[in-house]
């Protein structure tokens, strides 16, 4: 079979033993797939005249990245109408080639829908990072999913409710299930732990491994009691004794979203935007003055909340226990692709090695989500989602920001015009802003005491 690429003379980034092997030539078939990795030898005959070649003199091969918390429906404000299909190309810029959606129920996707956008992305009818995606979002009424998206939001009281919403969101075949286990401090409705353990244990019946969104360690206590697989937010409290063992004992995922704990603890004017934004969120940035969490006096808590999943994060990965990288990317000032970047960064600001830290986003995320054998590491047989830079990420993991070519399925994405194509066209239609908060996930207890 003909090569479609070839990457010369590069070093290849060996993620699962955090070492760099230098001088090899990396070939992609016609289908997209690593069929070859060699030591480079200079040559006087003519390449292949079909091969794309990549001159890897001094640059270095990553395994493209994978976000393992995203929202594709939203674009950094929930206020925001999104256009989708800059969302997907911002994460691709950023060499963020695969994403576990968290959600797509209340999406606007013109041209697919809330049940059908990971398919048509994964066909290639839209180009993006490859997905999986939970596609509904179950919680207790008024609680934080009616909160982000109402109606479409699942909501259960009885048993009659999990088969009916449970019986849905199967038909939609998605790839887990995700229920929110989160009273927001008090300030939400919740369902009962009982409940919980109800959907739980109907998702697992049905096939589906299942997500649950916490963020106090007494909520992520009663998840893994029921028998979650995943837990969605890191802890921003204390860690309940016996739960890192039985989170490593039952080989649970957590993904921490540092980056979203991070960005709603900034004043507004430290939220960078990145160079590469839609119209509409440029926008909608310039005309806040201040974040909704300076608005509410939330800053204190959270950066309270930071500060404490950062400590929480090295008690984990110190304990043992299987921690992916996810950002959730698309909520409140997390943008796509950009936000990915900062959480691994933040990984190695809570003391982790950078090749630690770009495992969790790379081979450590691919077998904990169990496409380990499609992508993941820059191997033989591997799917060429590729990421090249001009330093050592193994080195400092900054070195993952401006890419010098980003590789989807053997082909070269054209940066230039991706970014073209995020910054122009139209603006979509956006709801007044008005002076009241509007209602999001992710608040925390209400404002903060007044400073005396």
């Amino acid at each position: 079979m003909e090569p479609k690429l070839i990457i010369e003379n590069v070093s290849v980034v060996d993620v699962v033993a955090g070492v760099v092997r230098r001088g090899l030539d990396v070939r992609v078939d016609s289908a997209g797939i690593i069929d070859a990795v060699t030591p480079h030898q200079a040559s006087d005959e003519p390449k292949t005249p079909s091969a794309r070649l990549l001159d890897g003199r001094g640059k270095y091969l990553v395994p493209g990245l994978i976000d393992s918390h995203v929202h594709v429906a939203f674009n950094g404000f929930l206020d925001v109408r999104p256009d989708f299909t800059r969302t997907l190309k911002q994460f691709l810029l950023h060499g963020v080639t695969s994403v576990v959606d968290f959600f797509t129920a209340g999406g606007d996707f013109p041209g697919s829908s809330p049940e059908t956008v990971r398919d048509d992305v994964n066909a290639g009818r839209f180009l993006g990072p490859r997905m999986l995606t939970s596609y509904g979002c179950i919680n207790a009424p008024g609680g934080f999913c009616d909160c982000s998206v109402g109606d479409a939001a699942s909501a259960v009281v009885t048993q009659d409710d999990v088969d009916r919403e449970m019986d849905r969101i199967t038909a939609v075949r998605p790839d887990f299930v995700k229920i929110v286990y989160d009273d927001v401090f008090g300030t939400l409705p919740n369902l009962t732990k009982e409940m919980l353990g109800e959907l739980v244990e109907s998702a697992h019946a049905r096939g589906f491994r299942v997500a649950v969104h916490v963020a106090s360690g007494r909520h992520a206590a009663d998840a893994v009691d029921v028998g979650a697989d995943i837990i969605g937010h890191g802890v921003v409290d204390d860690v309940p004794d016996g739960l890192i063992p039985k989170l490593v004992d039952r080989g649970i995922m957590v993904i921490p979203t540092l980056a979203s704990y991070e960005s709603r603890s900034l004043e507004r004017w430290r939220i960078a935007l990145p160079a590469a934004s839609p119209p509409e969120v440029v926008d909608r940035y310039v005309a806040s003055r201040r974040s909704i969490y300076e608005t509410n006096g939330q800053l204190p808590l959270y950066r309270q909340a930071f500060e404490r999943s950062l400590k929480v994060l090295a008690q984990m990965v110190e304990g043992g226990v299987t921690v992916v990288a996810g950002s959730d990317a698309g909520t409140w000032y997390t943008f796509p692709g950009e936000s990915l970047l900062r959480e691994i960064q933040l990984y190695t600001e809570a003391g982790l090695a950078p090749a630690h830290a770009l495992r969790m986003a790379t081979s450590d995320a691919a077998a904990a989500w169990g496409f380990a054998d499609d992508r993941g590491t820059v191997e033989v047989g591997k799917r060429a989602d590729l990421l090249l830079v001009d330093e050592d990420p193994l080195a400092d993991v900054s070195a993952l920001r401006g890419p010098a070519a980003v590789v989807l399925g053997g082909e070269v994405l054209d940066l230039d015009a991706l970014a073209a194509d995020i910054v122009s066209g139209p603006r979509l239609s956006a709801p007044e802003l008005g002076d009241d908060v509007p209602c999001s996930p992710h608040h925390l207890r209400g404002r903060a005491p007044a400073a005396d």
